[in-house]
């Protein structure tokens, strides 16, 4: 087989699996290693050029390296993200067993009364601020601990409070620096000097946003009015009222391991100097230790109390890990000679030349950004722009454009994120119901980002 051929066989196998996870057919966390296991096998046959008349030797070395890439390198590759689910888990059950949830809860519902998309908005405006500095599932663990609970008393469905969470947060992550490197590298890429490209890339980054917040308040206006209380914020609700309030300097626990990060960052941005990044799990094992000694004895003591909150959160975690394994399996795949060799030359007979033909193929291919596909920049993407600047078809900063449009759509909407995992988890519901929810809104955000860059850029 050409390497064409191979690599519409591995976009094959990647659309099936990708239709069985959206539909709901086959659960993320057992679709996420299949696939990324049928991508090595088809992309390393060919690869090792193993014959299944005489297999011989490289038929050996094949199956080694499955083991490796795959199971050994793939399972644990995201390793470091479990001890802050982990962590993150704990102090959401100190918060809960406390009273401390309960009592913000309240509080919102009561501030919140019928304005409910004014408290939407105000959320969603305080979730974008914090993450134009925080970054990862860290910062996702502390700040969703907060808001979602709030969002779901004021009676916004499950689904719905998490898809707001989500776009709140990739509005504030499209002006953190963190992000900002993933896309100046695809401009250096193309010759061009790290001051001009963070120019480039601002002259698209502020617009793009104003069109993302329009995008945004749309879907709280059209989603947040029917705000049907769901069973997980009725519990709470009801519990609320039953349980006392928490005391003043508990309240403060869910802020502490954020006032860590923030400060240090702020303190940074002053200074214009690299002081210390803050660890999140640090952080968080702080913000746990702190409620434990802020939130009293209770009756079965403090060790009792958090023996009880670790083995609950690692039950509550423990779907949720299974996931990011699988992710991380993705993740390793994908970047895999095996299979990135045999892309390439798919992709290099799509890309298009001219504005309008820019902005259709790529509105259309954009949800190939979800499940780890090539336009996902934290998956294949960066090395796909790099490929396309390569054939000399688009300037860099088309290309930028490209990549940070369709992001957004991966920033959102993919289930294969850990953010997006660990929100599922938190909330109780199926990662892809937030696939499904936000994808309308973030292709529609593509398509926007799209014709900006076209008319910026060409």
């Amino acid at each position: 087989m050409t390497p064409t051929a191979i690599g519409i066989l591995l976009f094959c196998v990647f659309f099936v699996f990708a239709a069985l996870m959206y539909t709901g057919r086959m659960p993320a966390l057992i679709a996420l290693p299949l696939m990324a296991a049928a991508l090595y096998v088809v992309g390393g046959v060919f690869y090792h050029e193993v014959s299944f008349t005489y297999p011989g030797s490289n038929a050996v070395v094949f199956l080694k390296d499955f083991v490796r890439v795959v199971i050994e390198e793939g399972m644990p590759r995201l390793l470091k993200y479990v001890i802050t689910v982990l962590l993150g888990a704990v102090l959401a059950e100190l918060l809960k067993a406390s009273g401390v949830s309960r009592t913000i809860i309240r509080w919102a519902s009561e501030l919140g009364g019928d304005n409910k998309v004014v408290m939407c908005l105000l959320l969603t405006g305080a979730t974008a601020l914090l993450f134009t500095s925080l970054a990862g599932l860290g910062g996702v663990i502390m700040v969703a601990t907060i808001v979602l609970p709030v969002l779901l008393s004021l009676g916004i469905s499950a689904p719905v409070a998490g898809s707001i969470f989500l776009l709140g947060m990739s509005l504030g992550g499209a002006f953190n620096p963190v992000n900002w490197a993933l896309f100046i590298n695809v401009l250096k890429a193309g010759g061009m000097e790290e001051s001009v490209a963070y120019e480039k890339l601002l002259s698209f980054v502020v617009p793009f946003a104003g069109i993302f917040l329009v995008v945004i308040v749309a879907f709280i206006l059209l989603n947040a009015r029917k705000a049907a209380s769901a069973f997980w914020a009725v519990q709470r609700k009801s519990a609320a009222g039953d349980a006392p309030a928490a005391g003043g300097l508990a309240l403060l626990s869910p802020v502490v391991p954020i006032f860590l990060i923030l400060s240090f960052n702020i303190a940074d941005m002053l200074t214009k100097k690299d002081i210390y990044d803050f660890p999140i799990n640090t952080a968080l094992l702080i913000g746990v230790i702190y409620c434990l000694i802020t939130t009293g004895r209770g009756p079965n003591g403090r060790f009792q109390r958090m023996a009880k909150a670790i083995f609950d959160a690692i039950s509550a975690s423990a779907p949720v890990i299974a996931l990011i394994i699988g992710i991380g399996m993705t993740i390793r795949v994908v970047w895999d000679p095996a299979v990135s060799t045999y892309m390439e030359p798919v992709l290099k007979q799509i890309i298009p030349g001219s504005p309008i033909l820019y902005v259709i193929v790529f509105t259309a291919l954009a949800p190939l950004a979800l499940y780890r596909g090539p336009f996902n920049v934290w998956g294949m993407g960066i090395a796909v722009g790099s490929i396309i600047i390569s054939t000399g078809v688009l300037p860099p900063v088309a290309v930028m454009g490209m990549l940070y449009s369709v992001g957004m759509i991966q920033g959102v909407s993919d289930p294969t994120n850990t953010h997006n995992a660990w929100i599922a988890g938190f909330l109780g519901e199926d990662v892809n119901v937030f696939t499904r929810k936000t994808l309308p809104y973030t292709w529609l955000l593509a398509a926007a980002g799209l014709i900006l860059a076209a008319f910026k850029f060409f």
